[in-house]
This record gives structure tokens, C-alpha cells and sequence, in this order.
């Protein structure tokens, strides 16, 4: 039997993978559903929401369904533990999680600090090298942990079967290439950015550079808040296994999650903390990014319909209008009051915010 503590993680973990899916599908769909969306930057996001997905998915045996079936042992039992009851795939998928975020900090360096240079710049083709990358290095970086695993028949649990030099090893990897490295990179490159939108800007008085300039700041703000909740989240998983395999720390407080085995509270609560970081991404995204708020109520309505046009096809919410005069095309009621000095979306004379 389970105990009351494991039963109450079990509940918890359910309602965050629910979330994890309802949340991260519609920002994958919000990215291909929508052309105005697909940009580099979101199609990183999308690359992020797809990650915290396998995420989830992978973590479903580990922590809800390894109670409720009898690990089978041999080549069998190897085999699940290198793939799924000891939740590898979710790792793999949480390294390309933070490789991701690493890469949206360049990106938004560069387009920031060096918006001119076309050499950095994330084209389509720098992009899909990039998403290729992300993959193939989180695959790298959890092979040597795939190889060792396996199922001890007389715990019963899934080990990792190398010498203790070789598991403090793999400790200060997780925490310093994992942990401390790239969030150490991504504070530089945001402290920059953060420096040139918020304290170096000019206050020009062009109507669209002012806009361009709030459009970066929200964008910023809100990678920012995902980075700041990545830190919260992982840091005190990574700094608790180093300790552990330094035996730097002794947690004797435990509960029962495997048949026949136990796990500390505070490693089970780390858990709980790393799977709210691959939840609350869709949050963040609608709470600091109106187009991506604005499609996530399209299609929980099921209000978004086809797109016939770049100009009117965004036109479809109450108090939305067009209208045609002489001195071009006014577009109003969509948060935004544009105007076009001659009828093609081309030439775009000014646009601010009326939210």
C-alpha cells in the first residue's frame, strides 16, 4: 500500500500533468495554427512547450504508475528502466528544455545588443540547426546515465550500477552544466539586455521605435520570469543530489514510492518543484504576452476561425473595424490602432497600443 504522503504527491502530480498538456498543446498550436506567430522566437517557445510535454509524459511511470504493477526483471526490467520507469526520457527532455531557454537568451542578446548584424541574426535556417542541437546534445548528455542503469532485483528499484568516484562525477555535471553554467550565461546576456532596454534606451519620439521598444520589453519580461522560475525550480534538485553523492547531507526522512523502496521527502518535493517549472510556462506566456493570451482564449472559445487575409483575418473579435478613406486603412478594436498611408500591409505608418 501506498502511503498517505506518496497518494498526496500522486494527486498532485496528476493535476500538473493535465495542466502541462492542456497548457503547452495550445501554445504548440497557437505557433503552427497562425502565421503571425511563427517567428523564431516563438517557434523556440513551441520548441519548449513540446519539451515540457515529454517531460510530463515520461514522468507519468516514475511517479504514478510504478505502484500499481509488478516490475518485471532480466533484459526486460533493464530495458524499462533506460527508458521509461526511471523517467531518463523525462530528463533528456528537461536538458533540451534548458538548452532551449539558453538559446532564447542569445537570440534575444543578439537581436537586442546587435540588431544589425546579419551574421547573428536566427534566420530559418540557423533555427532549424539550433532545434537540431537542442535534441541531439540532451541525447548525448543522458547517454552515459542510460548505459549504467538497471533493475536490481533485490531492492527492487532501478540503480545506477558505477563506482561512487564515477556518481560524484555525474553530480557535479547535473550541477554545473545543467545548473549553474547556463544560468550563469543567460544572467549575463539578460543583465545586458536588461541594461540597454530599461536604463540605455533613447526616449525617442517616433510612434513606431516607442513601439518596437515595448514589444522587446514584454518580450524580455517574459523570458525573464521563465528563467527566474527555471533557477527556483532546478537548483534545489541539482545542489541536493551533489550533496547527497558527496554525502555532504543525510535526509533520513523518507516515503514510500516503489515497491520495497523509499525516496526522501525533500528529493520527492524537488520533483514536485521541477514539474511545476514544465507546467506554468503557458501561464507566463498569457499573462505577459497579449497575442498569445488573446489566441489561447480563440481557442479555448472555439472562436478562431479560418484566416482569409493577413489584415482581416484578425479582425474577428467584438469592436473590431476597418476603415477605408482616402488617407489609407485604419484598423481599430483590436488592441491595437494601425494605419496605413497607402492600402497594402506593407507600409505601415504607425501602430500603437490602445490597451
Amino acid at each position: 500500500m501506498s502511503s498517505t504522503a506518496d497518494i498526496t504527491f500522486k494527486v498532485v502530480f496528476s493535476f500538473m500533468i493535465i495542466v502541462n498538456f492542456l497548457g503547452n498543446t495550445l501554445v504548440i498550436l497557437i505557433v503552427l495554427r497562425n502565421r503571425r506567430m511563427q517567428t523564431p522566437m516563438n517557434y523556440l517557445l513551441a520548441n519548449l512547450a513540446l519539451a515540457d510535454m515529454l517531460f510530463a509524459l515520461f514522468f507519468i511511470p516514475r511517479r504514478l504508475l510504478i505502484t500499481e504493477f509488478r516490475h518485471p526483471g532480466g533484459w526486460v526490467g533493464d530495458f524499462l528502466c533506460k527508458t521509461f520507469t526511471h523517467a531518463n526520457l523525462s530528463w533528456m527532455a528537461s536538458v533540451a528544455a534548458i538548452i532551449t531557454l539558453l538559446v532564447i537568451a542569445w537570440e534575444r542578446y543578439h537581436a537586442i545588443i546587435h540588431p544589425h548584424n546579419s551574421r547573428v541574426r536566427m534566420t530559418k535556417g540557423r533555427l532549424r540547426k539550433f532545434l537540431i542541437f537542442i535534441w541531439i546534445s540532451s541525447v548525448v548528455f543522458l547517454l552515459p546515465e542510460t548505459v549504467v542503469i538497471r533493475y536490481d532485483e533485490n531492492k527492487p528499484a532501478c540503480i545506477f550500477d558505477f563506482p561512487d568516484w564515477l556518481g560524484k562525477a555525474d553530480a557535479t555535471m547535473w550541477l554545473f552544466a545543467v545548473g549553474l553554467f547556463p544560468l550563469g550565461v543567460m544572467s549575463i546576456l539578460y543583465g545586458r539586455v536588461v541594461r540597454r532596454l530599461w536604463f540605455n534606451s533613447d526616449h525617442t519620439t517616433n510612434v513606431s521605435q516607442r513601439t518596437l521598444l515595448r514589444s522587446r520589453k514584454r518580450v524580455t519580461k517574459t523570458v525573464l520570469v521563465i528563467t527566474v522560475v527555471l533557477a527556483i525550480s532546478w537548483l534545489p534538485n541539482l545542489i541536493y543530489y551533489f550533496l547527497e553523492m558527496f554525502l555532504l547531507i543525510n535526509d533520513t526522512t523518507t516515503i514510500q514510492t516503489n515497491i520495497g523502496s523509499t525516496e526522501t521527502l525533500f528529493r520527492v518535493v524537488s520533483y514536485a518543484f521541477i514539474s511545476i517549472n514544465s507546467t506554468v510556462n503557458p501561464v507566463i506566456y498569457a499573462t505577459q504576452d497579449r497575442s498569445f493570451r488573446r489566441h489561447m482564449w480563440s481557442l479555448l472559445t472555439k472562436c478562431c476561425g479560418t484566416r482569409n487575409n493577413k489584415v482581416f483575418g484578425e479582425l474577428r473579435q467584438p469592436g473590431a473595424c476597418v476603415t477605408v478613406s482616402g488617407a489609407g486603412i485604419v484598423l481599430n478594436g483590436v488592441g491595437m490602432e494601425c494605419k496605413f498611408e497607402d492600402p497594402t500591409p506593407n507600409h505601415l505608418e504607425y501602430c500603437k497600443d490602445t490597451q
